[in-house]
């Protein structure tokens, strides 16, 4: 049960990892930093993990 656990919580990690990765790139590409890209960030970030909430 143990990695089962830390599996979990290696997931949501990534998933986080995903949506805040995103608004860098777009940063990166772009030269500016809208709200819009932290929606599709979270969006894209999040769906990865869509139980994000769930045990």
């Amino acid at each position: 049960m143990a990695w089962q656990k830390r599996l979990a919580t290696v997931h949501r990690l990534l998933s986080l990892a995903v949506a805040l990765a995103v608004p860098l790139a777009a940063y990166l590409v772009n030269g500016t930093l809208e709200p819009w890209m932290f929606v599709v960030g979270a969006v894209i970030g999040f769906s990865y993990c869509f139980p994000f909430f769930l045990p």
